[in-house]
């Protein structure tokens, strides 16, 4: 998602937050999903592993998604991969739930997972839990610059990725 698309998404999004009520600029931000593009790292039966998870908002409570994986440095040996996911957001809890939808590029042997976390008040963090067999837990601050290495052309997380 390119930056004019991510104001234009969240002006979009805190305009309704304005018509629902919410009038402080500070308490609509806070209430709005976590939108654009977010990066850190999960841990699974692979290890430690890279996530990028560019997140779209449908409304104020529904998202999709695009979860895509890749190696860390200390951990050197595990392939990209990328599957879409769709899910809520509860902006009384900050609480994000997403769920795979479908395959976008995956390797051999590779199952794809759900995630359970809350975001921030001040949206400058997300935590939570992986939702697969040997998966703990992941943690993921907002990024503006795209992830190195480039997703594969079926993972691409900009405005000219695949929708979901």
């Amino acid at each position: 998602m390119t930056t004019i698309s991510r104001i234009l998404a969240r002006a979009a999004l805190t305009g309704l937050a304005a018509l629902t009520g919410l009038t402080s600029g500070t308490a609509a931000a806070a209430m709005l999903p976590p939108i654009g593009l977010w990066q850190g790292r999960y841990t699974c039966a692979q290890g430690d592993t890279a996530l990028a998870l560019q997140i779209t908002a449908i409304s104020p409570t529904r998202v999709t998604a695009i979860f895509y994986f890749h190696a860390l440095a200390a951990n050197p040996a595990v392939p990209q991969g990328c599957f879409a996911m769709t899910g809520s957001f509860d902006p009384a809890t900050r609480h994000l739930a997403l769920h795979p939808t479908h395959w976008l590029s995956q390797p051999p042997f590779y199952v794809w997972t759900g995630l359970s976390g809350t975001v921030r008040r001040s949206g400058t963090a997300m935590t939570g839990t992986i939702e697969g067999p040997a998966c703990t837990d992941f943690s993921l601050s907002p990024s503006t610059t795209l992830p190195v290495p480039p997703a594969p052309p079926a993972c691409r997380l900009d405005q000219n990725g695949p929708t979901v």
